[in-house]
């Protein structure tokens, strides 16, 4: 026990192989939606479009060529496992295993970031098992595995940003994070702060680290448009501009228009479950469900009190939150609203400072429901089939 102690790494294994046994029992036991196991397959056969592909996947066509839409980070931790096993690699398995090791960082880091145990404690479970991240993790599908991914590389550079402070490094996990999830490079200020300790001073030294730390964000920005330029002949993101998408009635103005802005608070305040006489009496909506309904710890987030880290913590949250509630798309089908994992650091560090980082009565009460239906609802969609 006292060897536990005193090492943060043998913690984190510990950790993250508890959470992978929930995973691993409550997860979906197949998924077909395997495009980043066959784009894997595609770059270890030096190409980057996919060879007849089945039609029910999510792809965009240019010529006789199939290409996945989104960025192509989370093949990284496919590598091994496709050329071992082909395309017959277990996507579930591994994403089970991946969000595992990413709870097991945000345990490393949050002795960092808070003394008290109990708060550890407690933002880790909330994390694990009282977000949509359970749900996400044990799905394994094509776009709950590039939450998954983004998360581990948000989580892995919370680590490094909390401890040693290299900027390269940090930066090169915020770079990866965003070539898992586009908008989560904008979750950058973050991260710049933490790398500068709070010291937010015009001065040489942090200059320099500031400087390196944007630069390897920049690097991310760069390779996509080179991956861009690659597939479609032009650094323009061009996925999602196919026609087959252009003429879907929720991109009647574009992909990105304000107008959209109405639908995502929708989804994040009013989307509830559907309740009936018949068991098992409440049903989560394919479509999603309020945030506030199936993690309402959130809401001490807007009790944080203002200072350096919550303030950057504030700024990463705006800037992040634009794409994503400005999309035509509000992240179905979904357990809940999955973009707001995308926020998830920022929101678990304002969470705890609107709990005045100590565990009450009603925050144990809140956590305890977290955990409840987000166990309903990965059961609901993995298990048992309740979705309507």
């Amino acid at each position: 026990m006292d060897l536990l102690k005193r090492k943060p790494w043998l913690q984190m294994l510990v950790v993250s192989a508890l959470v992978f046994v929930v995973y691993y029992v409550t997860r979906r036991v197949q998924n077909p939606y395997n495009q980043y196991v066959l784009l894997t397959d595609a770059f270890l056969h030096k190409r980057l479009w996919l060879v007849n592909p089945p039609p029910f996947l999510e792809l965009a066509r240019f010529g006789h060529k199939w290409f996945v839409i989104d960025p192509p980070a989370p093949t990284l931790f496919l590598f091994p496992f496709v050329a071992i096993f082909g395309t017959g690699a277990d996507n579930v398995l591994i994403s089970c295993g991946v969000g595992a090791l990413a709870v097991g960082f945000f345990w490393v880091a949050s002795g960092r970031l808070w003394e008290q145990t109990s708060i550890r404690v407690t933002m880790t479970i909330l994390i694990a098992f009282g977000t949509d991240f359970w749900w996400v993790s044990s799905d394994g599908g094509f776009w709950s595995f590039a939450h998954v991914s983004a998360v581990f590389f948000l989580m892995a550079g919370l680590v490094e940003a909390t401890r040693r402070r290299r900027p390269w490094l940090v930066g090169t996990c915020v770079a990866l994070a965003g070539l898992s999830r586009l908008p989560v490079f904008l979750i950058a200020p973050l991260y710049a702060y933490l790398v500068l300790g709070g010291d937010l001073r015009f001065v040489r030294q942090n200059i320099k680290k500031g400087g390196i730390f944007f630069a390897s964000v920049a690097s991310g920005v760069a390779f996509y448009l080179g991956y861009n330029r690659a597939r479609y002949g032009t650094f323009r993101d061009l996925g999602y501009n196919h026609p087959q998408y252009l003429h879907e009635p929720w991109f009647a103005r574009g992909r990105f228009n304000i107008t959209y802005i109405p639908r995502h608070v929708r989804a994040i305040f009013f989307e509830w479950p559907h309740f009936s006489h018949v068991f098992p009496y409440v049903r989560p909506d394919y479509i999603g469900m309020a945030l506030l309904f199936t993690t309402p710890m959130f809401l001490y987030a807007f009790r944080a009190r203002l200072d350096g880290r919550t303030g950057a913590a504030l700024l990463a949250l705006a800037l992040t939150s634009v794409p994503l509630i400005t999309h035509g798309a509000t992240g179905w089908s979904q357990f809940g609203y999955r973009y707001a994992l995308d926020l998830l650091p920022t929101l678990v560090i304002l969470t705890a400072s609107g709990m005045r980082e100590r565990l009450s009565k009603p925050a144990i009460v809140l956590l305890a429901y977290c955990v409840l239906v987000n166990l309903w609802g990965t059961l609901a969609f993995n298990r048992f089939n309740w979705v309507v």
